[in-house]
């Protein structure tokens, strides 16, 4: 066989952020696609259940406060930032959520029950003292743990929901942490513009016992060079050996400003050890707004149920006072006295891997990216007590675990906002960065008075829209919040009712009976007009107008004569909608005679969500009828639908046979379903996959898209695997009849299988050795010896 003869088709393949074996609150596959999720699973759903990130629909969710009951009334500005937001708060009393740690979980696992949105947990005390909030305790060592908490639903260690602690021993305390987290999230740019755009790097190779461990500052170098990779100008490195007495120059370093600081090596409660420093070093920073996120990978730094109060962690956190700060923002660290490096290295590595090749920012999921990447590395570690259940319980958040990490110099927003008026409450906001882009995904949060009136999504035009229910209000605070972005504001005012005639109710009927209409379904739309004035109006004709994506987009009304403060209503207005305007709903305004707009409105949509997979194994050189399995996740019903097809790859040819099949499907169904063509696969190689789009059209309106690989299956075990990006097959001594089919020759070198001229090396936690091969070989255009 010559394989540059044959065409080859590459295979991307994808390495997982999350290894196997982690889910979300023990859902399958089939009950999330389509439905709505906590923003911050995102990541955890897509990379673990093979989901596209168009298959789901994540949501800005809540955020569940638990305080003693004297903190809980000085809480009001924190509770109004984390609304701006776009959270749901939750604020539950300790007298409210129980004595002890178990009847905490069970009001955290009630709330969970009651909305599935929770997202994050922040515990608002010291496990002893004046705000006294208890913890568990977990393993042999009695380490304290908030995570507990988190576990929830199924026999896992995957938290269902994130949880911090603000760890306080005072009023004084609560003030300087607030300050400092609305602060960083709000305007961390205000005493120097450029601080987050450097680090600091902390690492000591010590032991005191043989062997010493090297890869402290192994991961330390590495991360070093991904920091600088990413962006950053600056990480400063502080590492031992050469240096011990490591406190002048940590705190130089913080107190120049840096936006992460992180650790690995040796160390307690106290601090780190190698280089030094310790919560006493604490008081000495002066590093005021300045206020990075600490990542101690270390024994023992975020052990705040220990004897030594404040340990590092609480240090860092409560440093300072509420209008001269010092420390840090946030803290992440392991409560136990005993970890190990290979197991921290790998947590540290996962979870910067998570924020800067994910987008995974929000401090909560980091860590637990980081942590599940032992169930990646070292999958046999899954027993009770062993590594993936250990180091997902020590390993805990002191601060804000919604926290946004900077990574680098954050964005800023360009927020628009179109004219607000009275008369229909109807707002449009519009989001791009300082270059004009629109930005996507980001969480809009719209308050009235401190009061969260209504949330969303931006579209990927960057927009927003909804009616308000508002009572007078004079005027709007509009928030926008993204990952590597600055809490973006503006302030709109509601301008005053411009007409007599102003819309009290828009009632949407659909043809299937579902609450949303879907798109391609017929709608009847009755409109409900009242007359605010002191006056009759007079009767006019007018005009309902919507976008190009509904037909009609246009509709001529009667409206009659209305006396003072009665109203009248337009029925049976009939539209279908092809596409949306803004997210997911259309929008449409209401024009007197004069085409003068005295309503704006919007229509909220069912969006399709489809799966879609070939149900045939075709060969090179073949052609067959596609039949296409197909599900339908969304509650809306899809009558008449024309399924085209269309090949995005080479290597195939579809032809269009018949065109009088149309397709029907129902709520929450699979079905299998013919089409209107064949395909005509070429000689392409066993292993390829071939992409082709599938679009549902109705009345000729394309209302769904979506992108089917066809995998050519080998038909025997004796063939080789396709080629990756770079070009290299994989081959066995099974595939039999080409050049490149390897014999293996197996040589015993272990005396225990009966080997003899073997070099034995005793390899120990941490350990290493260097061996120089007999000879060279070629990996991805590198050499290796």
């Amino acid at each position: 066989m010559h394989h540059s003869q044959k065409l080859i088709l590459f295979i991307v393949s994808c390495s997982l952020l999350i290894g196997e074996g982690v889910s979300f609150r023990g859902k399958t596959r089939d009950q999330l696609m389509g439905q709505a999720i906590p923003l911050a699973f995102t990541n955890m759903v897509t990379t673990n259940y093979n989901i596209l990130p168009s298959q789901i629909n994540p949501q800005r969710g809540s955020y569940m406060i638990i305080a003693p009951d004297g903190v809980s009334s000085y809480l009001a500005d924190f509770v109004a930032f984390k609304n701006s937001q776009g959270f749901d708060v939750y604020v539950v009393p300790l007298s409210d959520a129980g004595d002890t740690a178990d009847d905490i979980k069970t009001t955290i696992s009630n709330q969970l029950m009651e909305d599935p949105m929770l997202e994050y947990v922040l515990l608002i005390g010291d496990v002893d003292g004046f705000a006294e909030i208890p913890s568990f305790y977990f393993g042999p060592e009695n380490d304290v743990t908030d995570q507990e908490y988190t576990h929830i639903l199924g026999d896992d260690h995957i938290p269902d929901v994130f949880i911090g602690r603000l760890s306080i021993d005072s009023l004084s305390d609560l003030a300087v942490i607030m300050s400092k987290t609305i602060q960083y999230a709000r305007d961390p740019l205000a005493y120097d513009e450029s601080w987050l755009d450097r680090g600091l790097i902390v690492a000591g190779n010590y032991s005191n016992t043989y062997p010493i461990p090297v890869t402290p500052k192994w991961t330390s170098y590495w991360l070093r060079d991904e920091l600088l990779d990413y962006g950053y100008s600056q990480i400063d490195t502080v590492f031992y050996p050469p240096v011990q007495q490591g406190a002048p120059y940590i705190i130089e370093s913080i107190d120049n400003g840096v936006g992460i600081v992180n650790y690995r090596g040796w160390g307690d409660a106290n601090g780190w050890h190698y280089p030094e420093f310790h919560v006493d070093d604490v008081n000495d920073l002066n590093n005021g707004w300045l206020t990075p996120v600490f990542m101690s990978y270390v024994c023992n730094s975020n052990d705040f149920a220990n004897n030594v109060d404040p340990c590092l962690s609480e240090a860092v956190l409560r440093g300072g006072t509420p209008t001269v700060p010092k420390g840090g923002v946030a803290f992440i660290g392991p409560s136990d006295l005993h970890t190990s490096t290979k197991y921290n290295n790998v947590i540290n590595a996962y979870m910067y891997d998570a924020m800067l090749n994910h987008g995974v920012m929000e401090l909560g999921p980091a860590m637990q990216a980081g942590q599940s990447g032992l169930i990646k590395e070292f999958p046999a570690q899954n027993g009770p007590g062993e590594a993936q259940e250990f180091y997902a319980q020590v390993y805990n958040i002191l601060g804000d675990p919604s926290l946004q990490v900077y990574v680098d110099t954050p964005n800023q927003f360009d927020i628009s906002v179109e004219e607000i008026t009275a008369s229909d409450d109807f707002i449009k906001v519009s989001v791009s960065d300082l270059g004009g882009n629109a930005i996507d995904q980001a969480v809009i949060s719209i308050m009235d008075d401190g009061i969260l009136v209504a949330k969303g999504i931006t579209d990927q035009n960057g927009q927003f829209a909804a009616t308000l229910q508002l009572n007078g209000t004079p005027t709007l605070d509009i928030y926008a919040n993204k990952d590597s972005f600055i809490q973006g504001h503006e302030v709109t005012e509601v301008q005053p009712v411009n007409s007599d005639l102003y819309l009290v109710n828009l009632n949407i009927t659909t043809e299937n009976g579902n609450e949303k209409p879907g798109l391609g379904e017929l709608m009847s739309c009755l409109f409900m007009l009242e007359n605010g004035s002191t006056s009759t109006s007079d009767a006019f004709t007018g005009t309902l107008s919507f976008s190009q994506n509904v037909v009609p987009n246009s509709v001529n009304v009667e409206i009659p004569s209305i006396m003072p403060g009665e109203t009248t209503t337009i029925s049976n207005i009939e539209i279908v909608a092809y596409g949306t305007d803004i997210s997911h709903t259309i929008s449409g305004t209401i024009a007197d005679g004069g085409g003068n707009i005295f309503s704006q409105f919007a229509i909220d949509v069912e969006m399709p969500f489809f799966e879609i997979s070939f149900e045939n194994q075709p060969s090179p050189g073949s052609e067959f009828e596609p039949t296409l399995s197909i599900t339908n996740y969304s509650p809306g019903t899809y009558t008449g639908v024309w399924l085209e097809l269309s090949a995005l790859s080479d290597g195939a040819e579809v032809t269009l046979v018949s065109d009088f099949s149309l397709t029907d499907f129902a709520p929450f169904s699979t079905t299998s379903n013919a089409t209107n063509y064949y395909i005509s696969i070429g000689d392409v190689a066993y292993g390829s996959d071939i992409t082709f789009l599938v679009d549902f059209q109705k009345s000729g309106h394309t209302i769904y898209s979506q992108e089917v690989p066809l995998h050519i299956e080998p038909t025997l075990e004796n063939l080789p695997v396709a080629p990756t990006n770079y070009g290299y097959w994989a081959y066995d001594d099974t595939d039999t009849g080409f050049d490149h089919t390897p014999v293996f020759n197996w040589v015993e070198l272990d005396p225990a299988h009966g080997g003899s001229n073997g070099t034995y090396y005793q390899l120990d936690d941490d350990d290493h050795v260097d061996i120089e091969l007999p000879f060279t070989f070629k990996y991805h255009g590198i050499d290796y010896n």
